[in-house]
């Protein structure tokens, strides 16, 4: 039997794990009130920083660093890098920040969209 996972919200963490749990083979809801992706928009002056080379603990402020350090071990700069390369986003390095190839939020809002449509 399948997993059932509801996701709330939409951005680009709440469809970045509905195509994980999908591709894992959940049966997946995933719930937005607005539009999906809608501040990816936004980000990067609408050219979408997407990550940089030297993430490390130290560019986050938080009570639990420890919790920072995990999350990064888990999915850092190389697995941002091959979740969208699996996509089809061509990235490129604008002095250690990643931005797609084009400049443009709306296409990283737009792929993330298709790709949460096609897993279904």
């Amino acid at each position: 039997m399948k997993q059932k996972i509801a996701i709330i919200g939409g951005g680009a963490s709440g469809m970045m794990a509905a195509i994980t749990a999908a591709k894992h083979g959940a049966d997946i809801v995933l719930y937005e009130h607005m539009r999906l992706g809608k501040k990816i928009l936004a980000t990067g002056n609408g050219k979408c920083n997407l990550s940089n080379l030297h993430m490390t603990k130290d560019c986050f402020y938080s009570h639990d660093m420890k919790k920072v350090e995990k999350c990064l071990n888990r999915f850092g700069t190389s697995e941002t890098i091959a979740f969208f390369d699996e996509l089809g986003l061509c990235i490129k390095d604008r002095n250690g920040y990643l931005y797609p190839l084009s400049e443009q939020a709306a296409v990283v809002q737009q792929m993330l969209q298709a790709f949460v449509e096609r897993v279904g």
